[in-house]
């Protein structure tokens, strides 16, 4: 295991709707889970998930929980951050493709309701991470990932090029969401917030109160 830096080199940035995401560990996770199970991992339920616990990264254990020694992600050359808004709006020439009985779709309120939606994008050349972890393995599987971020059916976070180079263990294992008994036991204090440690982080048993960087 190797200190590293991973840098993913962006045609012109990125989407997220906060600063500590996306997760590496995230991104390399679902490389992993896409090779296991192809096609079936995209239908798998969040019942069937659970954490992905064997990540060629560093673990860090204490108090029963564990979870990687990877950064936040910090974006290179950032010229700012810009607000793209945008309109969900159902399709109405697919009513004609309605059951029998069912005269059109309600737009004014439930899951087809038309709205103006916002998120936030941001402009840089570059994202990097550090991590402590195996860096050919990561490198092969980081190899089948080509965008990152939210938005990325319309072209958000294209990914030119993974770069690997040597990194900073100090950074990989204290600069990231880390559970509030632990950063307490080294002296790291900060705002406190609900999150998940370990990819799927929605799943319950991966979220925990943490001290963020």
């Amino acid at each position: 295991m190797k200190p590293t830096l991973i840098r993913a080199v962006l045609v012109n940035g990125y989407i997220t709707s906060n600063p500590w995401t996306p997760t590496i560990d995230g991104i390399v996770a679902y490389a992993s889970q896409l090779r296991k199970h192809g096609d079936e991992f995209y239908v798998h339920r969040d019942s069937e998930m659970v954490p992905v616990d064997d990540l060629p990264i560093e673990k860090i254990e204490f108090g029963g929980r564990w979870w990687y020694s990877c950064s936040t992600p910090y974006p290179v050359d950032s010229v700012g951050r810009q607000k793209r808004n945008y309109h969900r709006r159902f399709d109405d020439r697919y009513e004609g493709y309605l059951v029998s009985g069912v005269g059109k779709v309600l737009t004014k309120a439930g899951p087809y309701k038309a709205a103006r939606l916002a998120d936030t994008r941001t402009i840089c050349r570059a994202v990097e991470w550090h991590v402590v972890g195996d860096r050919e393995a990561l490198r092969d599987l980081l190899g089948d990932i080509d965008q990152i971020g939210a938005a990325r059916a319309v072209g958000f976070g294209s990914v030119v090029e993974w770069q690997l180079e040597d990194g900073d263990a100090e950074i990989a294992r204290r600069r990231r969401p880390l559970p509030l008994e632990y950063a307490e036991s080294i002296g790291i204090a900060g705002r406190r917030m609900s999150w998940g440690i370990v990819p799927p982080t929605r799943l319950p048993e991966s979220i925990c109160e943490c001290v963020m960087p």
